[in-house]
């Protein structure tokens, strides 16, 4: 059964589920530190840099509060044995996968808030990114959800990512040919790399899921 081996395996199904509670809620975490990103975006294009930099300053209040979240989980979880060693590992890589894409998404807003830029910055095919990237992290979160229940719907979401992120990937090599073009500043390629590392990391957290998905199900 999907996710068996989270589960029934355990002899302490109460705190299983804690842990489960706690990763989904770093996972979570995620889609909540993007959303604020993107409006620390948009508030730094309208030169509204205080807004940006308030923003800037919740994205990684957020990314702490992941840090305590995987401290409980060592502490509360790990510690206790509850899984067995392989599942420990597994589950460990997995916290760790999420919390790379929750660091990329606080590097991309400080790196925007190190300089007073505007518009002009910002080609058409970043708003795309930006779109593709939401979509991106939405997938994310409902693979890893499903995987605890339903391995076949995890494997689908994994699988629509890559597509998603591929579209990001030719994205950025179309805006990245005008800044090199000189159409526009050279800040803007640290802007796209900043934002296109978000999806490539959750791309590579998912290849991961996919290999847990294969090898348990």
């Amino acid at each position: 059964m999907p996710g068996e081996y989270f589960s029934k395996i355990l002899g302490e199904k109460d705190i299983h589920k804690r842990g489960t509670e706690l990763f989904l809620e770093l996972v979570e975490s995620i889609e909540e530190a993007f959303k604020i990103f993107e409006k620390a975006i948009f508030a730094w294009r309208e030169k509204d840099y205080e807004k940006g930099y308030k923003l800037r300053d919740e994205i990684i209040a957020l990314e702490k509060d992941a840090d305590l979240v995987k401290d409980v989980f060592f502490e509360s979880i790990f510690r206790k044995k509850a899984y067995l060693p392989q599942i420990t590992e597994e589950r460990h890589k997995l916290m760790l996968n999420a919390d790379v894409v929750l660091d990329c998404i606080e590097r991309a807003a400080r790196v925007l808030c190190l300089k007073k830029i505007d518009d002009s910055y910002f080609p058409s095919e970043y708003d795309e990114i930006l779109e593709k990237t939401e979509d991106v992290i939405e997938l994310y979160i409902e693979a890893h959800k499903a995987f605890f229940d339903d391995y076949e719907k995890a494997a689908k979401k994994a699988r629509k990512l890559e597509k998603t992120r591929d579209e990001v990937r030719d994205l950025y090599y179309r805006a990245l040919e005008k800044v090199l073009n000189d159409e526009f500043p050279r800040g803007t390629r640290r802007l796209l790399n900043d934002t296109t590392r978000i999806s490539i990391r959750a791309e590579e957290g998912i290849d991961y899921l996919k290999v847990l998905i294969a090898k348990h199900s």
